[in-house]
C-alpha cells in the first residue's frame, strides 16, 4: 500500500481534491472495508479467547474481568506478557509467538487507518487522508492509497494473522507438555 505526506496548506482540505465518481469508488471498496471490520472483529474476538484461556484454563471470567473495556492495543499488550511470563516459566519460546504479536498490531493499525479514514475526501487515484503529523517540517497530512486491491490485501493479511493463532496454540501446547 502507498503512502503519501502532503505540507498542510492554508486549509485542512486543500489537499483533498477528489475529481472522479466517488460513488464508484465507493461501491466497490465499501464492502471491502466490511470484510476488514468483520475479520478484524473476528481476530479481537479470538485474542480474547486467547487471553482468558492464558489467564485460567478452566474459565473465562478471571480473563473477561482483565480485558473488560482494554482497547486492541492494550490486549495486545497483554498478551505478549502472559506469553512471556510462560515462556520464561517454561524456560522455553514460543517460536511464532513474536510474529504473531508483531502481526496483530499491525492489523491493529491497518485496521484504524480503515476505519478512522476520511472517506468523504479521497483523490482520483484512492489516496485517502488518515493523520496529521507534526515534526521539524511543519504539518504534514498523511494519505494512505486505498484501492480495492490494497483493501484486499488488507484483509488477507489479518486473515493470516486469525490462522496464525493456529500454530501459536500448536507451539504452546507442545511447549506446556514439556
Amino acid at each position: 500500500m502507498n503512502k503519501t505526506n502532503r505540507q498542510l496548506g492554508q486549509y485542512i482540505f486543500d489537499n483533498q481534491d477528489f475529481e472522479g465518481a466517488p460513488k464508484d469508488f465507493f461501491d466497490e471498496t465499501a464492502p471491502l472495508i466490511g470484510f476488514i471490520v468483520h475479520s478484524f472483529n473476528s481476530l479481537d474476538g479470538l485474542l480474547n479467547s486467547t487471553i482468558c484461556e492464558l489467564i485460567n484454563d478452566r474459565t473465562d471470567k478471571p480473563g473477561a474481568i482483565v480485558i473488560y473495556k482494554l482497547p486492541f492495543s492494550a490486549k495486545v499488550d497483554l498478551f505478549y506478557r502472559l506469553v512471556k511470563t510462560m515462556e520464561i516459566g517454561c524456560d522455553s519460546e514460543i517460536a511464532c509467538s513474536k510474529k504473531l504479536v508483531d502481526d496483530l498490531k499491525k492489523c491493529g493499525q491497518l485496521r484504524n487507518a480503515v476505519v478512522h479514514a476520511e472517506w468523504d475526501h479521497v483523490d482520483e487515484k484512492g489516496y485517502t487522508f488518515i493523520k496529521m503529523h507534526f515534526d521539524k517540517n511543519g504539518m504534514r497530512q498523511q494519505y494512505w492509497q486505498f484501492t480495492p486491491e490494497a483493501l484486499e490485501e488488507i484483509e488477507d493479511f489479518i486473515d493470516q494473522t486469525y490462522i496464525l493463532f493456529d500454530k501459536f496454540d500448536d507451539e504452546k501446547s507442545k511447549l506446556l507438555r514439556r
